[in-house]
């Protein structure tokens, strides 16, 4: 390892030791591109982490200890400051990567150097599941040719941030490595966002540059019922959710970056039947109106005379009523408290 590695790998981790942080673990260690360093960062765990991680004897790893635990947009911001790598991976402690992960994204970079963020999808670990997200869309329209060519797409910033207000994820942690420098100088990640940390500083990053986006798997989601959302019940994920897209839009807004036109322009690119499940979940959790109204806008431009009966029998009554209860609603628009 250089005296600054190319990448700093950093997982955060609570009470993990007796289940999947070795195996997280051991799929960093093994990558086939070694240039990088990988930081532990222990949240207070009380089941013997420490003693495991310092019994290993890789010198590429920095173990850190909190002994109390922080919410989770705390301790993604506080094991951010501590990489020194030129690109940052936040790795959760039960997922892991694929071996040549590093590989792919240092060569990306290299190729790419205004890039400030390499992602690919992730691939979901339960019986009949395959992707864990449906590939991103290029302006240019998909390409399945790409896939088996191995094809990288350079994405603008922007473009691929307005992306996030698709309920499907096209890549997640921890496929995806962003540029320290750049994540430094936005101010890092936000604690402020709470839960949805990691999501609002990904769109403050590509507000900054380009996305290089890897049609290949870059790891392994699994799950298992200890899931963080699998805790959590219905009132939980409505606020978690709902305060994503208020949160997301606020970003979009801060950075004065016009996001309607842009997440009309990507919602033209999708299929009829992709629009309605963007908007079967924006009325579910309450988007803010104005995210709803861009979608039924879309969905009718798509649909023309199916588009009631669409409306009807896929988003359903309930769906309907909580839209419309919210178009002549005169309470403000604002993020409700989720307590972690």
């Amino acid at each position: 390892m250089s005296s600054q590695p190319r990448f700093t790998v950093a997982i955060p981790t609570y009470n993990r030791r007796g289940s999947f942080l070795p195996e997280a673990i051991q799929g960093v260690l093994q990558q086939s591109f070694g240039d990088f360093e990988l930081i532990v960062s222990d949240n207070g765990s009380t089941d013997g982490t420490d003693a495991y991680v310092r019994s290993l004897t890789d010198p590429r790893i920095r173990y850190i200890r909190h002994d109390q635990t922080m919410p989770a947009g705390e301790h993604f911001s506080a094991v951010a400051k501590e990489a020194v790598g030129e690109f940052l991976i936040l790795h959760q402690d039960d997922d892991l990567l694929h071996k040549n992960f590093l590989k792919r994204a240092n060569a990306a970079f290299l190729a790419n150097p205004v890039a400030v963020m390499y992602g690919s999808p992730i691939w979901r670990q339960a019986h009949g599941h395959g992707y864990h997200s449906r590939l991103m869309r290029p302006r240019e329209g998909h390409d399945d040719m790409a896939i088996i060519r191995d094809d990288q797409i350079v994405f603008d910033g922007n473009y691929a941030a307005i992306q996030f207000f698709d309920p499907i994820r096209h890549f997640l942690h921890p496929t995806l490595a962003v540029s320290n420098s750049a994540l430094v100088a936005i101010g890092g990640f936000d604690p402020g966002a709470n839960f949805q940390t990691d999501l609002v500083t990904q769109a403050r990053l590509l507000f900054k540059g380009p996305l290089i986006y890897d049609p290949r798997p870059g790891g392994v989601s699994r799950v298992h019922p200890s899931n963080f959302m699998r805790t959590k019940g219905r009132h939980f994920r409505k606020m978690f959710f709902h305060n994503s897209y208020v949160e997301l839009i606020l970003a979009f807004e801060k950075a004065g970056v016009p996001w309607q036109p842009l997440l009309d322009e990507y919602l033209s690119r999708l299929s009829d039947k992709e629009v309605l499940a963007c908007l079967f979940e924006w009325t579910y959790y309450r988007a803010p109106l104005e995210l709803q109204k861009i979608g039924f806008t879309a969905l009718h431009r798509k649909s023309g005379k199916r588009y009631h009966r669409q409306c009807l029998t896929k988003l359903g009554p309930r769906n309907l009523l909580r839209y419309w209860s919210s178009h002549w609603s005169t309470a403000p628009e604002t993020s409700w408290s989720i307590e972690p």
